[in-house]
């Protein structure tokens, strides 16, 4: 065999064995273009974001309270006697010592009337026996027997003028008087409400404070309330509190508010709010919707590299719109706060809102 032959042989043999390895190689290619095309294509979970950022905190708490009148009293008789006059109209404003009802007088009339003979024939027979003494007519015992009885008839006229007193029945403040339960000719006893007076100058706001909340809890501080009759917000003063904490675990707390316009009512419930941030405090603060519970306390998912990552946080507080991030969360973390249950560890999301 001459070379030419065999260099032509293995040259024959070398080319379809080229074609063979360059095809394979071309294969490989696509197949791998497909592949990353493949991965590539994955489509991204729209999510709402927030950036996390910190802010001035001033947030509230509410709470239901009832509005009570600043004095009531029930107007009731001392004395067991007859009506014989009601000196008002029933719903109307009185004031401090006006007369409310009177009662039967006559019988206690008369008694004064012969008290008072008794009383000037006692006094006649006192300055008597004090002439007689000094000559040594009478003796001492005499004297002091007569002194007695006009002491005791004395003491016997004023208590006959306090009873005439509670014939009159006043009031003890001035305010907003009720519908009266008895009339002219009624016989009244002193276990009997007649009518009940009150004070509407100002209210009472009674409410509850969990007790997390008891440091923040001052005489003198200011709340804000308002009324299921409108949503105007009225301010009132934290005047007492209970000295100790009911069976839930909470606070019964005290407010008062001005009423000059009479716009309240005992009874009506108000709307309590009270700050539970003290003043010039700041925090990150991220929407509630954004809180995933878990077992040792709550998750939120951030976006990291354009996937979302879960993040263990700690609150201090929440509302029901917001709640105070004490760590975990830094300022310009992007925060996920739709789609959350469909989220996991890695999942590729795109954001299409930021606030």
């Amino acid at each position: 065999m001459s070379y030419n032959k065999y260099i032509t042989r293995r040259s024959g043999i070398l080319i379809p064995l080229l074609s063979i390895l360059l095809i394979a190689c071309q294969n490989k290619e696509q197949k791998s273009s497909k592949a990353t095309s493949s991965t590539n294509a994955v489509p991204k979970l729209p999510v709402d974001v927030v950036i996390a950022n910190e802010q001035e905190l001033n947030q509230e708490e509410a709470v239901v309270g009832t509005m009570l009148p600043y004095r009531e009293v029930s107007i009731m008789s001392e004395l067991p006697q007859k009506i014989t006059k009601v000196a008002f109209k029933d719903g109307s404003y009185v004031n401090q010592g006006a007369v409310l009802y009177t009662l039967n007088n006559a019988d206690i009339r008369s008694r004064l009337k012969q008290i008072g003979a008794e009383l000037k024939l006692a006094r006649l027979d006192k300055d008597r026996l004090g002439n007689l003494l000094k000559t040594e007519t009478v003796r001492q015992q005499e004297y002091d027997e007569g002194l007695m009885r006009l002491h005791s008839l004395e003491a016997q006229e004023e208590l006959l003028h306090v009873e005439l007193a509670k014939t009159v029945i006043k009031a003890p403040f001035s305010g907003k008087i009720g519908i009266s339960k008895v009339y002219e000719g009624a016989y009244v006893s002193p276990s009997m409400e007649l009518v009940t007076l009150q004070d509407q100058n100002r209210v009472k706001i009674n409410f509850s404070v969990p007790e997390r909340y008891l440091s923040l809890i001052r005489i003198g501080s200011q709340i804000k309330f308002n009324t299921e009759l409108s949503d105007q917000q009225y301010s009132a003063t934290i005047s007492a509190t209970e000295p100790g904490l009911d069976t839930s675990r909470s606070l019964q707390v005290q407010a008062i508010s001005n009423n000059t316009n009479g716009q309240f009512r005992a009874g009506l419930s108000a709307k309590v709010y009270f700050p539970i941030t003290t003043k010039g405090s700041s925090s990150v603060m991220i929407p509630t919707e954004a809180l995933i519970p878990s077992e040792k306390g709550y998750t939120v998912f951030v976006i990291k590299n354009g996937l979302a990552k879960p993040i263990a946080i700690t609150i201090t507080n929440r509302t029901e719109t917001d709640a105070i991030i004490t760590s975990g969360i830094k300022t310009g973390d992007s925060i996920i706060i739709s789609n959350t249950l469909r989220l996991g560890d890695g999942t590729a999301v795109k954001a299409v809102t930021s606030k």
